[in-house]
């Protein structure tokens, strides 16, 4: 599966949902009153955020951009700047 074939969309779908998981992990660690609950704050709940950064960037980077055909504006110029 070629990552230009998957489409920013997905892309977004999936980085939004690694962040809002990675946040309600740290929203829980900090209500929870226990030691372990930093080590869930920062081993899951940071890794979550951080992947989904990660695949935001990813998808800037490879999604589907439209070809130069379709992207360009139709200009005519008849002479004029």
């Amino acid at each position: 599966m070629k990552l230009r074939a998957i489409g920013i969309r997905r892309f977004l779908q999936v980085s939004s949902g690694l962040i809002i998981l990675g946040l309600l992990v740290e929203i829980v660690s900090l209500l929870w009153f226990h030691p372990l609950s930093f080590l869930l704050f920062v081993f899951v709940g940071v890794i979550l955020m951080g992947l989904g950064i990660a695949l935001y960037l990813i998808s800037l980077v490879f999604a589907f951009s439209p070809s130069a055909e379709n992207g360009r504006l139709n200009v005519r110029t008849h002479g004029q700047l």
